[in-house]
């Protein structure tokens, strides 16, 4: 055995179902209860070997008993929240090499450190691969043992009977940040002990088998990073070929592990390289798309100027016939005035010679015929002049029915008519690409949205699987993003629909618009592990505020339980009800600097509703607590800090508290009603 497996699991009850239940059932062992056929008590699935008790010695010592269905239905409900942590589950792979009983006994000898170590009551169930499973390719010898464990400590009461803490977790369930608080190690560095602490076990269990010894350490740490496989000698080849397993071989296999694991991160990122080149040739692609269309717009337009401008030409040589028409009329008409003129002209003249000589006198005032027939040949050669010059001007001027203009216009509207329709033909074909692979792409999405929930692609819960394994597969928050954005828009397959109608449906749904609007889900869909990091990259901010508010709040809130006299719990309880609404206008004051990112933003909009409905909870549980101080000191001293706190923060929160947080705020002020009224514990609103 080269490879050492041993993984944890937290196990949260959710809404409507038991968690310990079902991870009881997936041990192999079914519960029974009110809730359960009894018939099936103790019952096992197949592959299941062995499923007992362990309880921790001291308890033990006291002749303690407990059934199963008993241990696990006081495990849940001594919690109070719908979404608590209940038990954890511990799984570890059994050595082949020993037999049944070594085996069972090993596993239970673990089972029983744990439960040493942390005052917990443990459920050992020890499987075998199914007949199914080895049918299926699961490896015949791969015995293994799922541990299930309390996470509170379990106590004896004072009639003998088992009870579980309900004000704290043991230490291993504490945040990183609690235990550093209280002086302890990690909690990765813990279960990094809890891994040794098995492997010195197992070691110990193999001494006489002549194997070699099991390793806590990671491949990088022992050097089997992006190593050669090591060649072996005729004896260890000649062994392995008879099953038995060599030091040699089993480097070998776990070299041939980790190239396996480096060569699909390898293949994992070329993929993302090719599809984050496919997405952006698809936007550069919308950008020619639009540009095409828009250049199709300007040469439709350009070829309505054009369309306009002939038709004016046309209606110009139109008016330019008619007026070569008119302008001949004119020219005759006056040619007849003219003639007309004359002959009356010369008529006048006759009638002023004759009136001359009635008069018999010339008056000063009266022109002479020399001078009369002077005149109007001067204003007869200036008719005659315009008339040329107008004559002129239309010889001149040119035919707008002359062939050759005709035939040269013709030639280059077709020239310009053929640019056009080769560019034209060219664009076509550049956006028909364009829409190809815009297609493709969103076929892409389709099939990974339709194979989303596949286990191939996500992580699967239950099965201790974390993204660090499986960075290419969805996580649970991204599978939570994509459950409420296909909510949002109607992408769920309904009852009623075939699978074919359902991704035609999906084809079309995923539309240009629909992929440009919606990026942040496009991206978990293209690339779980860029997006995860992007997402891990922003967050990082917030988690650095939190974890320093944090830190800045447990230094006021232990100088306020040791001002109080610290008088354990409800000291805390007060404490922290005290910070509240300092920490909360922290809070506040983050979420209203716009420099801050909008995930982060909302981080904390969802941290400040927490905190609003923990202080209420913390006030409940502190006004209940009074009663349990004995001392009139401590108990004048609480109760005057509590009144204070709670004063603060109603005056300021009162609006926006919930029913149920009102209402355990009521609980709490109920019960300091019930007992004695005291002199300093007048609580006003």
């Amino acid at each position: 055995m080269a490879i050492v497996h041993i993984s944890t699991k937290a196990i949260s009850r959710k809404a409507g179902q038991s968690a310990v239940a079902s991870a009881a059932y997936r041990a192999g062992v079914i519960l029974k209860d009110e809730r359960y056929d009894k018939s099936h008590d103790y019952s096992k699935k197949s592959g299941v070997m062995s499923a007992d008790i362990i309880l921790p010695s001291a308890l033990k010592a006291k002749g303690l008993t407990v059934s199963r269905e008993e241990l696990w239905n006081k495990a849940e409900e001594v919690e109070g929240r719908i979404d608590s942590r209940v038990a954890r589950e511990w799984l570890v792979n059994l050595p082949y090499e020993l037999d049944e009983a070594k085996r069972k006994a090993l596993a239970h000898e673990f089972t029983q450190a744990l439960a040493d170590k942390y005052n917990i009551i443990a459920d050992c169930a020890i499987h075998s691969p199914s007949k199914k499973e080895v049918a299926r390719g699961a490896d015949p010898r791969n015995y293994h043992a799922h541990i299930l464990v309390t996470t509170r400590e379990a106590q004896l009461g004072a009639d003998g009977t088992l009870f579980f803490d309900k004000q704290f977790k043991i230490p291993f369930e504490w945040s990183n940040k609690k235990r550093d608080a209280n002086g302890l190690q990690s909690s990765i560095q813990e279960i990094k002990d809890i891994r040794q602490l098995w492997v010195d076990m197992a070691n110990k269990a193999l001494v006489g088998l002549g194997l070699a010894k099991l390793d806590a350490r990671s491949f990088k740490d022992q050097g089997l990073d992006r190593l050669p496989t090591i060649k072996m000698g005729v004896d260890a080849t000649s062994m392995e070929r008879k099953g038995i397993n060599t030091e040699q071989g089993n480097k070998n296999r776990a070299i041939h592990v980790v190239n396996q694991r480096k060569e699909f991160t390898k293949q994992s990122k070329q993929r993302a390289a090719d599809e984050q080149h496919t997405i952006e040739y698809t936007e550069w692609a919308a950008e020619r798309i639009e540009w095409a269309t828009n250049r199709h717009r300007q040469i439709d337009k350009r070829i309505d100027d054009n369309q306009q401008r002939i038709e004016t030409r046309e209606r110009d040589i139109e008016w330019a016939v008619r007026e070569d028409k008119t302008i001949n009329k004119v020219i005759e008409g006056i040619s007849k005035i003219i003639g007309s003129n004359s002959g009356n002209a010369e008529k006048a003249i006759k009638s002023s010679e004759r009136l001359l000589k009635v008069a018999g006198t010339r008056e000063p005032d009266v022109k002479t015929r020399e001078e009369r027939i002077a005149e109007f040949e001067q204003q007869s050669t200036a008719v005659n002049q315009l008339i040329a010059n107008r004559a002129n001007a239309i010889t001149t001027a040119p035919n707008p029915f002359d062939d050759k203009a005709r035939r040269a216009r013709a030639i280059k509207i077709t020239e310009q008519q053929g640019r056009f329709n080769r560019k034209t033909a060219a664009e076509d074909r550049g956006v028909e690409n364009a829409f190809e692979r815009a297609k493709l792409v969103r076929l892409s999405y389709v099939k990974k949205w339709l194979n989303r929930h596949k286990d191939s692609n996500r992580l699967r819960a239950g099965f201790r699987e974390s993204s660090d394994d499986y960075p290419d597969k969805l996580d649970y928050r991204q599978n939570d993003l994509l459950d409420a954005f296909a909510e949002k828009f109607g992408l769920n397959k309904t009852d009623d629909e075939g699978y074919q109608d359902y991704m035609k449906r999906m084809i079309d749904r995923f539309d240009s618009k629909l992929i440009t609007e919606n990026k942040a889900v496009i991206n978990i869909l293209r690339d779980p592990k860029t997006e995860r990091d992007q997402y891990d990259a922003i967050k990082i901010h917030y988690d650095t505020f939190i974890e320093n508010l944090d830190k800045e709040r447990e230094v006021i809130d232990s100088k306020t339980r040791s001002d109080l006299g610290n008088a354990g719990g409800i000291s805390k309880m007060i404490a922290g009800s005290i910070s509240a609404p300092s920490y909360i206008k922290s809070l506040e004051s983050y979420i209203n600097d716009e420099a801050n990112e909008e995930l982060n933003i909302a981080l904390a909009i969802k941290h400040r509703t927490y905190t609003i409905n923990h202080t209420c909870q913390q006030f409940k549980h502190s006004l209940i607590g009074l009663r349990d101080l004995q001392q009139a000191n401590q108990h004048r001293t609480h109760s005057e800090a509590l009144q204070g706190s709670l004063n603060t923060f109603m005056s300021s929160y009162t609006k926006e508290l919930s029913d149920d947080q009102q209402e355990a705020i009521n609980d709490g002020l109920s019960a300091v009603k019930q007992q004695v009224q005291s002199n300093t514990m007048r609580l006003r609103f």
